[in-house]
C-alpha cells in the first residue's frame, strides 16, 4: 500500500484491492500450511502413494513423531511466562519506584490476560513460531468490559435498595478489577500482513464471522451515534459471513463481500498487530515470497517422517502376519476344515502334514533397523533427545548432558527473541491504551494507571528458561562477587537473584532491620502474647524481673528488664539477632578444655 493511501480515509474500493494483493501474497505460503504441515501435525497425510498396488496397505498407522517434535519443542524451549523489565523515565526515587511499580503491575496484567483467552497467548505464539514459522499478535479491547466499566447504574422502577446497592458494588468492582485488554494469537492464515514490515502500518483480518456478531456489532455503533450500516440478519444467525476487518494508523473499517459497514477514525494511533518469522527459513536469490520465510520446523524432514511411518506400517504388518498367518490344507477339504476350526472341533486329517502354518520369509536384520536410521536423521533436523530430558546413551555425568542441552538448545534462540519482541509490542501498546484512556487497574493487587507509565510505553518482555543447577551456580558467584566488591547488592538481587520488585524488597529489609531492635523486638512480642492469650503472664514475668533488678541494684535493672529465653540468655540473643555471648547452642560446642577438640555441627540444629 501507498504511503498516501494510508492517510486517506478508505472505502470499499480500497480495502478490496489491498485485500485481494495481500491474499496472492501469501497464497503459496497458506496452501503449504494447509496440505503439508497441518497433515503431518494432525497426522492426516498419506503414508503411501495413492496406486492401485498400494490399495490394501494399511493408511492407520501414523506415528506421533511429528506432533512430539513440535509439542516439546515449545514446552521444553519457550516460557510462557514473561518477564517484565521497565527502564526508569529518569534518575529520581520517584522514577525508580514507579519503573518497579510499572513491571509488577504489568507482570500481572499479563499473566492475568494469558488466562482470559481459550489456550494460553503466549504458548500458542510459540507454537505457530515452531510449527508455520510465522506467528501473529493481536491486542484488542473488550467492549462488554467496557462497557460494565463506563455505564454507571442507575435506579430502576420498583428497585429495592439491596438489590440497587448490589449493582452498585459490581459496577466498582468492573471499574476496580475489570481487564478490558485482551492478547490474542489468531491462526496467521487468518491476518494479512506486509511479511517485510515489522512494525506493519495495514492488517486486514479476513476470516469468517458469524452474522449475529456482525450484527450486534453494527447495530451497537448505531445506537452510539457512530455512522454504521447494521448487517441484517438471515435466517441462520449462526452462519459463518467471510468479514475483512482493516486496521491503519489513521483509520479502522469493516466490510462483508460487496458492502462496507462502517469506516472510522483509529483513535489509538496504532495498528494492532504484530507479526514475527521463526528464522528457519531463507530467501532464495532473485525470489520474493513470504512461503521462503515462514518455514517451519517439519519442513526438511517430512519425507523422513513418511518413510519412518512406511516403516513402521510395513514392521506393524510383518508381526501381523507372523502372529496370524495362514493355515494350509493338503488333501482335505478347506471349507470343512474351516468349519471345524470354527466350531472348536478336533480336525481328522489323513497324515501329520496335511495342515500346517504357512511358512513366513526370514527378512533381514538390517531391514528393521532403517527406522532407526529415520529417526537419527529427524532429530539432527529438529529437537534433540536431550531437550525432553532423555539421557544420550554415554553420557553420565549432569555436566555432560548440560553441555548438551545447551548446545542443542541454541537452535531456539532466535524463536524466543522473536516471541520477546511479540510481547513487547503488545506490551507497548497496552502501556498506550492506559495512558491515552486513563484506566486505573488492579490485577492480583497490583495498581497499574497512567501516572505510573509517565508517557513512556517502552518495556522490555524476557522468556527465561531456569535450569535450577544453572540458577544455583549463577547465585554463588554472585555472592562471592558482593564480598569482594566486585558487585552491588541490588544488581545480585535483580541478575542473580531474579528479584522483581527492587524497591519493594529494599523496604522489606529496612523493615527487618527494625523489627531486629531490641525494643522494637519487646513490643512484638507483647503484641504476639496478647493474640495468644498469655499476656497477662507475660506482665507477672516482666513484673518479676523489675522486682528483682530493684533487689539487685539500679545497675543490673536494664539487663533483668529483658526478656529472657530458654537458655537463659535475653531473648534477642537467644534468636541469634544481636551480638554478645554465644548462644547456648554454640556453648555447648566449645570445647571443655584447651586440649580437647570442639564437638561437631551434627545435631547443632537440633540442640537450639
Amino acid at each position: 500500500m501507498l504511503n498516501h493511501e494510508l492517510d486517506e480515509r478508505p472505502d470499499r474500493e480500497l480495502i478490496e484491492r489491498h485485500s485481494s494483493h495481500l491474499q496472492e501474497l501469501w497464497r503459496t505460503t497458506h496452501d503449504k500450511w494447509k496440505d503439508v504441515y497441518d497433515a503431518y501435525y494432525f497426522r492426516t497425510f498419506d503414508i503411501w502413494d495413492k496406486k492401485k498396488e498400494n490399495a490394501e496397505r494399511p493408511e492407520w498407522l501414523r506415528p506421533a513423531r511429528p506432533t512430539s517434535i513440535v509439542n516439546n519443542a515449545v514446552d521444553h524451549q519457550l516460557a510462557s511466562d514473561p518477564k517484565v523489565h521497565r527502564f526508569p523515565v529518569g534518575d529520581s526515587e520517584t522514577h525508580i519506584s514507579n519503573a518497579n511499580l510499572v513491571e509488577l503491575g504489568l507482570t500481572a496484567l499479563l499473566n492475568e490476560i494469558a488466562l482470559l483467552e481459550p489456550n494460553l497467548t503466549w504458548k500458542m505464539l510459540g507454537k505457530h513460531l515452531i510449527h508455520y514459522g510465522y506467528a501473529v499478535c493481536e491486542v484488542g479491547l473488550d467492549s462488554k468490559t467496557l462497557t460494565k466499566r463506563n455505564t454507571e447504574p442507575e435506579r430502576e422502577a420498583g428497585e429495592t435498595d439491596t438489590e440497587f446497592q448490589r449493582r452498585v458494588h459490581k459496577h466498582q468492582q468492573y471499574r476496580r478489577n475489570g481487564i478490558p485488554f485482551r492478547i490474542r494469537a489468531p491462526h496467521p492464515g487468518d491476518v494479512l500482513l506486509d511479511p517485510l514490515e515489522k512494525r506493519p502500518t495495514l492488517a486486514i483480518k479476513h476470516t469468517k464471522r458469524y452474522a449475529i456478531d456482525l450484527h450486534n456489532l453494527t447495530k451497537t455503533r448505531k445506537a452510539r451515534g457512530r455512522d454504521a450500516d447494521i448487517f441484517e440478519l438471515g435466517e441462520n444467525p449462526w452462519e459463518l459471513i467471510l468479514a475483512d476487518e482493516c486496521w491503519t494508523e489513521n483509520w479502522h473499517g469493516l466490510m462483508v463481500p460487496g458492502k462496507l459497514l462502517f469506516v472510522e477514525a483509529n483513535t489509538w494511533g496504532f495498528v494492532p498487530y504484530g507479526h514475527a518469522f521463526a528464522g528457519f527459513g531463507m530467501e532464495p536469490t532473485g525470489e520474493r515470497d513470504p512461503t521462503h520465510l515462514a518455514v517451519g520446523i517439519l519442513d526438511p524432514v517430512t519425507p523422513d517422517i513418511r518413510a519412518q511411518a512406511q516403516a513402521i506400517s510395513a514392521r506393524h504388518n510383518v508381526a501381523m502376519d507372523a502372529s496370524f498367518n495362514k493355515i494350509l490344507v493338503r488333501g482335505m477339504g478347506a471349507d470343512e476344515v474351516r468349519d471345524q476350526l470354527d466350531e472348536g472341533e478336533f480336525v481328522e486329517v489323513p497324515d501329520e502334514g496335511a495342515i500346517r502354518r504357512m511358512e513366513l520369509p526370514q527378512y533381514p536384520r538390517w531391514m528393521f533397523e532403517t527406522e532407526e536410521w529415520y529417526a537419527r536423521d529427524i532429530e539432527e533436523g529438529t529437537v534433540s533427545r536431550a531437550l525432553s530430558g532423555i539421557r544420550e546413551q554415554g553420557v553420565s555425568t549432569v555436566g555432560q548432558q548440560a553441555i548438551l542441552s545447551t548446545a542443542a538448545g541454541r537452535k531456539f534462540v532466535g524463536v524466543a527473541k522473536q516471541l520477546e519482541h511479540l510481547a513487547m509490542v503488545a506490551s507497548s501498546q497496552i502501556l498506550e491504551l492506559i495512558d491515552s484512556q486513563d484506566f486505573d487497574l488492579t490485577i492480583r493487587g497490583k495498581r497499574l494507571n497512567a501516572a505510573m507509565i509517565e508517557h513512556d510505553y517502552t518495556v522490555q518482555i524476557t522468556f527465561d528458561l531456569v535450569d535450577p543447577v544453572l540458577a544455583l551456580q549463577e547465585r554463588q558467584t554472585g555472592m562471592a562477587e558482593v564480598k569482594l566488591g566486585l558487585k552491588s547488592d541490588e544488581t545480585y538481587r535483580n541478575a542473580d537473584a531474579r528479584i522483581e520488585d527492587e524497591t519493594g524488597e529494599r523496604k522489606r529489609l529496612l523493615l527487618q532491620e527494625i523489627r531486629k531492635n531490641p525494643l522494637v523486638h519487646q513490643i512484638l512480642a507483647m503484641d504476639a502474647a496478647k493474640e495468644a492469650g498469655i499476656d497477662r503472664l507475660l506482665e507477672r514475668a516482666l513484673q518479676l524481673a523489675e522486682g528483682q533488678s530493684s533487689s539487685n541494684g539500679a545497675g543490673a535493672g536494664a539487663e533483668a528488664q529483658a526478656l529472657l529465653g530458654p537458655d537463659g540468655q535475653p531473648l534477642e540473643q537467644s534468636m541469634g539477632q544481636t551480638g554478645g555471648a554465644p548462644r547456648a547452642v554454640e556453648q555447648l560446642r566449645q570445647g571443655l578444655t584447651p586440649d580437647i577438640m570442639s564437638p561437631g555441627r551434627t545435631g547443632a540444629n537440633l540442640a537450639g
